[in-house]
């Protein structure tokens, strides 16, 4: 899994732990994010750094701004492994 469906998955994860299934219905409703649905695997296809901008928004959208410290919160561990030009402006 590459970094950027690494971080995908984190932000998933973390809000299934707050919203429960309704977190992966959110984000597979985003355009370039697909989820196996017995595995969980999550697979981004295309610009990911605005897949991921626009998995965070879909939170952000349903549940407000909260949600964003939540995505914020889940990939903090391990953003800085991605370049920082990479990085959705909502995750700064």
């Amino acid at each position: 899994m590459d970094i950027f469906a690494t971080l995908a998955d984190k932000i998933i994860k973390e809000q299934e732990s707050i919203i429960g299934p309704i977190a992966y219905e959110q984000a597979s409703k985003v355009a370039g994010i697909t989820i196996d649905p017995a595995s969980h695997v999550v697979t981004l296809v295309g610009d990911k750094k605005d897949i991921l901008g626009k998995l965070v928004a879909q939170y952000e959208m349903l549940f407000g701004r909260v949600s964003i410290e939540i995505c914020k919160e889940a990939v903090r561990s391990i953003i800085s492994q991605v370049p920082q030009d990479q990085v959705p402006q909502i995750l700064l």
